[in-house]
């Protein structure tokens, strides 16, 4: 089964439970958070080919549903917003409107099976707590790493993209091991 969502392509990766702020002064994305308000969900997705401003940008096939959980007007007319990412999805096909605003069919993707967080990794995901983040469960803490760390967007879309709970994390532990310098 397909679902409609509008779509903003963005330079940027999105993971579920994550927060992204926006900056909106297009009237294709001004209208898609009109549309969509605090209630519906509209897909982030990373762009592929193109720009974030002008022509219509062509977007990976995988995104995150999200909300907007806050919007404020800005005196020069565009609008800040924070986006909070609910589910993945999978573009199947893309309808490109007048206006610019693109719309595409997904597919949801199956949430993340239930893997408890590996016992060496614990402290780790205790220290999330202390920011208010608690984390029960691999998939979770994997996403929330990835948003902590300088990956590169290929990086974070491959670990977007990745089913599999628990080698997202070990593939967030490996970029660890690879740059074990850039904590020091």
């Amino acid at each position: 089964m397909t679902y409609d969502l509008p779509l903003f392509p963005i330079n940027n990766v999105l993971y579920p439970q994550g927060e992204l702020p926006l900056r909106v002064f297009e009237l294709r994305y001004r209208r898609l958070l009109d549309e969509c308000g605090k209630t519906h969900p509209f897909g982030i997705v990373r762009i592929r080919y193109g720009k974030e401003v002008g022509e219509p940008a062509f977007p990976y096939d995988i995104g995150c549903a999200a909300y907007i959980v806050q919007q404020v007007a800005l005196v020069d007319g565009s609008l800040a917003a924070i986006a909070v990412g609910e589910r993945r999805f999978k573009i199947v096909g893309i309808n490109v409107e007048t206006d610019g605003l693109t719309r595409a069919k997904v597919e949801w993707l199956a949430p993340d099976p239930v893997v408890p967080i590996p016992q060496n990794l614990q402290p780790i995901a205790e220290s999330f707590a202390e920011c208010g983040d608690m984390l029960t469960e691999a998939g979770s803490l994997a996403w929330r790493l990835a948003e902590a760390l300088p990956l590169s967007l290929d990086e974070q879309q491959l670990l977007l993209e990745e089913n599999s709970p628990e080698q997202r994390l070990q593939m967030v532990k490996d970029w660890l091991l690879r740059h074990p310098f850039d904590f020091a």
